[in-house]
């Protein structure tokens, strides 16, 4: 039953921030020339700015996990004193297959 699971969120949320961030800086870069669109804001393209900070972030959480699942790798239960314990309890249990 010991095994390891190789769930990370910040590969989704990491990507779904790349993607946002993309597009919402796409959409600041075509309207770049609107001054009507950026009045409000104090000619601030603020779809540019936030699609930047989105992207940079979204970035920084994918380079994490991906540096993340580089430095842990799945080592047998056998080799640590956790992993030890828990098979002795499985195996006392009569749990293991």
């Amino acid at each position: 039953m010991s095994g390891v699971i190789g769930l990370d969120v910040r590969l989704p949320i990491g990507g779904l921030f790349t993607v946002l961030g993309l597009l919402l800086a796409g959409y600041g870069v075509a309207t770049e020339g609107d001054p009507a669109l950026y009045a409000r804001s104090l000619s601030v393209n603020v779809n540019l700015w936030w699609g930047l900070v989105m992207l940079v972030f979204g970035v920084l959480l994918l380079w994490g996990a991906s540096r993340a699942r580089r430095v842990a790798s799945a080592r047998p239960a056998a080799e640590t004193p956790e992993g030890r314990a828990t098979e002795a309890l499985e195996h006392e249990r009569g749990l293991e297959r």
